[in-house]
């Protein structure tokens, strides 16, 4: 009898021993992190490697996350923003480490080409996934920098940094980034939950102030709703010119982005609604095709025949327009108009041109006109 109870708790002790020896091994193994969607990085990272042409750098692999979220925190500035075009993805040098670590109070963030947002969707993720408020304090800290560099009118300049007097310029592009994002962070979305609720409320109100910026800033042309220009000046909110280097110009592509913008409140009113329509109509009015189209009879004599075939069959437009005529531009930085009937010999450098409105028109507007229009005659509260 005692041998049986002595071989059990032999056995018992021999068991308890494997089972500890086994979740010993188990708390050494280093935890394992979902990978974070990374495509916000993408316009960043494509003038990234235009400015490093040729240049061959290692990479993290998207699996690799504590580490790109380790490079956010240093290349991160004092300001809560971060460099435009740095790519967050390559192994550093201890030279390199070194010199973001001196760069620190540098005042060159900047919100192009969708810069900083993605960070902090990054970090924030992050954050949720470890447990370390590293990860979150540095979101809050670009959090705040976007709430700070909003201007008195409602829209953002392209530099993230509080400017005082009438000096900014409202970037066009980077006010719709900026609302995109702090829509969701309102709306407490996936990964902005941990954001106090207060919090939540001052982006909410920061939201409403850039629509309706926004729907003021929408320009006209033959008293029809048009889109919308690439910059405005502060003070008179005309349209004016991204930098020294370019024109006055309308934007296609960001106008694109802001009437899928206005697309997603539910239960637009009427000025949401009449913005919509209104870019909509621009778009159907102004593909090359029909610029073509309508000075076909204006062509001189001297000048190669209309061609539908020199074009796309789909429609296209120019990546700028004038803001008095609508006239697409061939060049931004010299102004020079498209002359509609030598398009055709233009369409091979696809530089100038694109589909940004294509899906637009095609899909989206057809399913939300559904949704949010109601049809005529019907009963309204």
């Amino acid at each position: 009898m005692l041998t049986l109870l002595s071989a059990a708790l032999i056995h018992i002790r021999t068991s308890a021993l494997i089972l500890l020896l086994i979740l010993g091994a188990c708390s050494h193994q280093p935890p394992v992190y979902r990978p974070v969607a990374t495509d916000g990085f993408e316009r960043v990272l494509e003038f990234w490697q235009r400015t490093h042409p040729g240049e061959t750098v290692d990479l993290y692999s998207q699996e690799q996350v504590l580490a790109i979220a380790n490079n956010l925190l240093l290349m991160q500035r004092n300001s809560g923003g971060w460099p435009a075009n740095i790519n967050p993805f390559r192994k550093l040098s201890g030279d390199q480490r070194l010199q973001f670590l001196k760069d620190q109070n540098a005042r060159d963030a900047s919100f192009a080409n969708a810069n900083i947002f993605p960070q902090i969707f990054y970090l924030s993720h992050v954050y949720l996934q470890t447990g370390d408020v590293r990860y979150r304090d540095s979101a809050k800290k670009a959090f705040r920098l976007v709430m700070a560099t909003q201007l008195y009118n409602g829209g953002w300049p392209q530099q993230a940094q509080v400017i005082e007097g009438d000096e900014a310029t409202i970037n066009t592009r980077a006010t719709i980034n900026a609302l995109r994002f702090l829509r969701r962070v309102a709306a407490g979305e996936m990964p902005y939950g941990y954001v106090p609720f207060d919090v939540r409320r001052q982006a909410a109100d920061s939201v409403r102030k850039g629509d309706q910026l926004l729907l003021r800033l929408q320009q006209a042309h033959d008293s029809r709703a048009s889109i919308w220009a690439s910059a405005y000046d502060l003070k008179t909110s005309q349209p004016a010119a991204v930098n020294k280097q370019a024109v006055v110009a309308l934007d296609p592509e960001v106008s694109v982005a802001i009437t899928r913008y206005f697309m997603q409140i539910e239960r637009p009113p009427a000025e949401v609604i009449r913005a919509v329509t209104g870019a909509v109509d621009w778009f159907s009015r102004n593909t090359l095709q029909q610029a073509q189209l309508r000075t076909a009879a204006k062509r001189p004599a001297w000048a190669p025949k209309y061609s539908r075939a020199a074009l796309p069959r789909q429609p296209v437009w120019a990546e700028y327009y004038t803001v008095d005529t609508s006239r697409p531009l061939v060049d931004r930085a010299s102004g020079r108009p498209v002359a509609p009937y030598v398009a055709s010999s233009l369409a091979a450098n696809k530089a100038w041109y694109g589909s940004w409105a294509r899906g637009l028109l095609q899909t989206d507007y057809p399913n939300w006109q559904k949704k949010a229009i109601p049809p005529e005659g019907s009963p309204t509260l």
